[in-house]
């Protein structure tokens, strides 16, 4: 069974935390009481939640212990969760959840669901990759559909569907945006998507076969991200964002 690491993801840093950083300046609250990341990974942006809003409580809440062993050193209380299922104490005034959500299945009923646990005038906070049909994650599906691998595609819906979810619990603001990531070294864009939409695969792939299936990968991603004349590779990636304010 493959698991989450921790310094794998990380690897990008700078560029998997800037649309959550994006996020986090659209947020308007002045003094939050209680905030809750979901999703929080290494708890990188569950530490600037912490620093921007200093007087709040502030909990990260991820269902893989890899991932919240990481983040237990730094400031903010973790608990290992799973969204599917996770409820709050009470009522907070922020729901945090930067490219996380997408991995849940049935939005319809996860976005109002989410939109409860928030006090009237508070905010759910949202970003979600639009990754599916960018060639990098076509050629996960093409080599993992020669493995004997079919995979679903995300239950991320349309921008506009959220406005119809959301319409009699929030005032609801969605939003696309496609960054171009510059990035260095020997096939970057394979060691990105190695370290998150690639588990899918190897869960349901032999682990004698995993090998097989990632140098497949490797070499057909290298072809469809070559670099530029100065080394550097630019990685289109599109990104689905969503404020939501509880109505009072």
């Amino acid at each position: 069974m493959t698991t989450w690491d921790p310094d794998h993801y990380e690897e990008f840093f700078a560029q998997r935390h800037q649309p959550g950083r994006d996020l986090m300046t659209r947020i308007d609250l002045v003094d939050p009481a209680d905030i809750v990341d979901l999703g929080c990974g290494t708890g990188r942006l569950t530490a600037e939640l912490a620093l921007r809003w200093p007087d709040a409580s502030v909990t990260g809440i991820d269902r893989s212990p890899e991932m919240i062993a990481a983040a237990a050193r730094t400031v903010v209380d973790y608990e290992v969760g799973d969204i599917e299922t996770w409820e709050p104490p009470g009522p907070v005034d922020l729901v945090f959840a930067n490219a996380s959500l997408q991995w849940i299945d049935d939005h319809p009923r996860l976005f109002p669901r989410l939109v409860a646990m928030i006090r009237p005038g508070g905010e759910l906070a949202v970003q979600m990759p639009l990754s599916w049909d960018q060639p990098s994650h076509r050629i996960l599906r093409s080599v993992g559909a020669e493995f004997g691998v079919e995979i679903a595609s995300p239950p991320t819906l349309d921008p506009g569907d959220y406005h119809d979810i959301l319409a009699s619990h929030a005032d609801t603001e969605v939003w696309v945006t496609t960054y171009h990531h510059v990035l260095s070294g020997e096939n970057p864009v394979f060691r990105w998507v190695s370290a998150t939409g690639m588990q899918r695969f190897l869960k349901r792939i032999d682990v004698d076969r995993h090998d097989d299936y990632r140098d497949e990968c490797a070499r057909q991603i290298a072809t469809a991200y070559p670099p530029n004349d100065r080394g550097e590779t630019v990685f289109p990636f599109t990104r689905l964002f969503l404020l939501a304010r509880a109505s009072d």
